[in-house]
C-alpha cells in the first residue's frame, strides 16, 4: 500500500466526467480496469474497516487501479493490511484539533479535493456520515457513488445524520444494505433498488472446549449499553442454581465497573465472570458451548456470523438487525423476542440442560455458510459496481468548486 499526502494543489478546473458515456455497460457484463475511489471513516480497528479493506484487495485482483480514503489513521497505521497497489488517503490535515463546527464541512471540501486528484471512474462509501459527505461532495461530477450502511441508523445515527443520507439517497448509483431488516427501514423508493450484502465469513477453526458436565456460554461484544450484558446476567440470574452452567463474558468497554457489581448484587461469583478481550473468534469459541447474542440493536453482528457458520450453538435476542437472517430457531440456534430477559433465561436453560440439543444445534453450519462465503460476497460487491456503472449521472464542471 502507498499513503499519499491529502493536500494537493487544484487540478484543472473545467474537468468532469460522464459515466455512462465513457463506460456503458450492459447489465450483468464484468466491469474491471477502472479506477475506484473507497472512502470511509477511519483506518482503525472495526467491521466496516475489515469489509472495505477485503472489497479493495478483491478490486485491486480484478484488475481495477484502487485508492482508498479515510477521515483519520491510527499512529501505528492501518489496523487492517492492503495490498502493495492500493493508495491510502488520510483527509483530515495533521495536527489539526479534533471537531468544531467547521468538521465536517473541511470534510467534504477533503474529499471533493480527492476526487478531483483521483478522477476515479466509481466511488464507494461506507457509514451514514461519510455517505452524506461523498454524496455532498461528488455532486455534479458525473462520477456514480455506491453507498453502504453499515450500522442500525435508526439507533447509532444522529438524527440530522439519518434526514440527510435519506434525502442524499436518490443520488446514489446504488444501496448497499447489510440485512434485509436494514433494507425494510429505508423509503419505498430507496429500499426496492438497494441491494442486500452481509459481511463475508468463513467456518472457523478452532479446537472444541473439552467435554464437561457444565454447559458454559460465551458472550463478545464491547461492554456497552447496546450489547445487553447487564440483561444477559439478569437473564442466567434466573437459570436453576443446581443447574451446572457458567457464564464467560469477552470484551472490554465503558460497562465493565457496573457488570462486576451486577455480577456481585446478584450472587453469580464463581458462575458469572468478565473475561476480556480475546484476540480472534477462535479463542472464544474454544472456550464455550453455546454463545448467547444480548444486543438491543446490531448493524449486523459478526458474532452471530462467527457463530453460526463454525457450527456454534447460538441463543440470540430477535434484535434489529441480522440474527434473524443467520439464526434459524430450533435448527442452528434459539431465537428469542427481543429484551425478553425472561425468554432468554428459558433458553439458556434449555440449552443448559439438553447437551443432545447442543450437539443438534451444532450441525448446522451450512444453514448460514454458503450465504456468507466471501467469494459469493464479493461477487455481489461486484454485481452492484456494475449495475452503479449503468445508472445515469449528471456531469456539471468544476469551474466554480
Amino acid at each position: 500500500m502507498r499513503l499519499e499526502n491529502s493536500q494537493w494543489s487544484a487540478q484543472s478546473p473545467d474537468w468532469r466526467r460522464s459515466t455512462v458515456s465513457n463506460h456503458a455497460n450492459t447489465k450483468g457484463q464484468k466491469t474491471s480496469g477502472m479506477k475506484i475511489l473507497f472512502i470511509q471513516g477511519g483506518f482503525g480497528a472495526g467491521g466496516a474497516e475489515k469489509v472495505m479493506a477485503d472489497v479493495a484487495a478483491h478490486r485491486l485482483a480484478q484488475g481495477d487501479e484502487v485508492d482508498v480514503a479515510a477521515m483519520v489513521m491510527p499512529k501505528e497505521g492501518s489496523f487492517f493490511d492492503y495490498p502493495a497497489g492500493v493508495r491510502l488517503h488520510v483527509l483530515d490535515a495533521p495536527n489539526r484539533k479534533p471537531g468544531g463546527r467547521l468538521l465536517q464541512p473541511r470534510r467534504a471540501f477533503a474529499i471533493r479535493r480527492l476526487i478531483k486528484k483521483v478522477q476515479p471512474d466509481i466511488i464507494v462509501s461506507f457509514l451514514t456520515k461519510v455517505n452524506c459527505l461523498t454524496l455532498l461532495a461528488a455532486t455534479g461530477t458525473g462520477i456514480p457513488v455506491v453507498i453502504s450502511e453499515r450500522n442500525n441508523p435508526a439507533v447509532q445515527s444522529a438524527r440530522f445524520w439519518r434526514r440527510l443520507q435519506i434525502a442524499l439517497m436518490p443520488r446514489a448509483a446504488g444501496i448497499a444494505m447489510q440485512t434485509e431488516g436494514a433494507a425494510s427501514d429505508l423509503p419505498p423508493a430507496q429500499q426496492a433498488r438497494s441491494h442486500i450484502i452481509p459481511n463475508p465469513c468463513l467456518p472457523v477453526a478452532y479446537t472444541p472446549a473439552p467435554p464437561s458436565d457444565t454447559c458454559r456460554f460465551v458472550a463478545v461484544g464491547r461492554l456497552d449499553h447496546q450489547k445487553g450484558f447487564d440483561m444477559l446476567l439478569d437473564a442466567f440470574a434466573r437459570l436453576p442454581r443446581e443447574l451446572p452452567a457458567n457464564l464467560t463474558i469477552f470484551g472490554e468497554g465503558k460497562a465493565r465497573p457496573r457488570l462486576e457489581k451486577q455480577i456481585r448484587d446478584l450472587k453469580l461469583e464463581g458462575r458469572a465472570r468478565l473475561g476480556g478481550l480475546v484476540p480472534t473468534a477462535a479463542d472464544w469459541l474454544s472456550k464455550g458451548d453455546a454463545v448467547v447474542v444480548s444486543s438491543r440493536y446490531e448493524g449486523f453482528c459478526n458474532v452471530v456470523a462467527e457463530a453460526t457458520c463454525s457450527g456454534f450453538p447460538t441463543i440470540s435476542f430477535d434484535c434489529p438487525f441480522g440474527p434473524s437472517e443467520m439464526v434459524r430457531d430450533g435448527k442452528n440456534g434459539l431465537l428469542v423476542a427481543n429484551g425478553d430477559i425472561v425468554g432468554l433465561g428459558a433458553a439458556m436453560t434449555w440449552v443448559a440442560s439438553d447437551r443432545a440439543l447442543r450437539e443438534r444445534l451444532g450441525k448446522s453450519a451450512h444453514i448460514v455458510a454458503d450465504k456468507l462465503d466471501p467469494a459469493h460476497i464479493m461477487s455481489q460487491w461486484d454485481t452492484i459496481i456494475a449495475e452503479a456503472m449503468t445508472v445515469p449521472q449528471t456531469a456539471e464542471s468544476f469551474a466554480s468548486s
